[in-house]
């Protein structure tokens, strides 16, 4: 039986509880980064059958609302009582292609939209959080409830997205915990000021012929473009999306031969030395390429 409209208000808020609305908002994207790290992009598309959702649907689908909640609590803010149009989320997964989504790349956007209203809502007094919108199927929706109700659909999802793993690992095939490494022996700090870490700009990629996980990118760092061999490929579904992202690169290496393409430096990532997926370590805002790290 399909659910009600006041059925879901009533479960999205029993799932929020008494906690701080703001501070389970807070703690999803981290919270979702810790489940996933050691997981494949197949872990993360697998669905019990074809009529549920993936991990990497979910994380698609968070998001999407996302973007969308942000949009809300603008036009709330700035013209009280603005109508609040509905949407189908499973209309939304066929039309904008979630089986073909990237978990990861789902998870990066959802983080940076999240960061974006909590800022907006932390500086929210008390008259700004009783504005309302009119919502088309659930009527008047203040600011301060729908906190509360996106907070209740992190916990909803967060929950599936728990179910998803464990049901995924009862097949046997549930991936180590995480444990941090020992820290390595200390260095003198001259050490570490003999390496040259600097941000570049990826304008390409590149497949190492012969190999399923290594790529080639090219790097501009404003003075030169370098290219860089990295093992990139096979955690991604789409490796072109790392086009014309910065990163950070170690560019006073001896330049290698690997698999007969020459690399001019190495890719500065998180992750791949602790066996889960590597990310790349990317400057907090848009930084001039050459740009030195330290």
């Amino acid at each position: 039986m399909p659910e009600t409209v006041q059925h879901y208000i009533d479960r999205m808020l029993a799932l929020a509880g008494n906690a701080d609305p703001l501070e389970t908002l807070a703690r999803t994207a981290p919270r979702i980064g810790s489940l996933i790290a050691a997981r494949t992009d197949a872990d993360l598309r697998w669905r019990p059958d074809p009529d549920r959702w993936s991990i990497a649907h979910i994380l698609a689908h968070l998001a999407d609302t996302e973007i969308v909640a942000g949009y809300r609590v603008r036009m709330i803010l700035s013209a009280p009582g603005t109508p609040i149009q509905a949407f189908d989320q499973n209309d939304w997964a066929r039309a904008l292609e979630y089986d073909t989504r990237d978990a990861f790349a789902s998870l990066a956007l959802f983080r940076a939209v999240r960061q974006s209203l909590l800022i907006l809502l932390r500086g929210l007094g008390g008259e700004a959080l009783e504005r309302y919108g009119v919502h088309a199927e659930r009527g008047n929706e203040t600011i301060r409830h729908l906190m509360r109700l996106y907070a209740g659909h992190d916990v909803n999802h967060l929950q599936q997205i728990e179910r998803l793993l464990e049901a995924h690992d009862r097949s046997g095939r549930a991936p180590r915990a995480f444990t941090p490494a020992p820290l390595k022996p200390p260095v003198p700090f001259e050490t570490l000021q003999q390496i040259d870490v600097r941000v570049g700009t990826i304008r390409s990629v590149g497949h190492v012929a012969g190999t399923d996980r290594l790529a080639t990118l090219v790097v501009d760092f404003a003075d030169r473009q370098r290219t860089i061999v990295a093992g990139i490929r096979a955690e991604r579904s789409s490796p072109d999306a790392l086009i014309g992202q910065q990163a950070l690169f170690v560019v006073n290496l001896p330049p290698r031969t690997i698999r007969g393409q020459v690399s001019e430096g190495m890719l500065f990532d998180i992750g791949y030395e602790d066996g889960i997926r590597p990310g790349l370590a990317q400057p907090e805002w848009p930084m001039p390429d050459g740009v030195r790290g330290g």
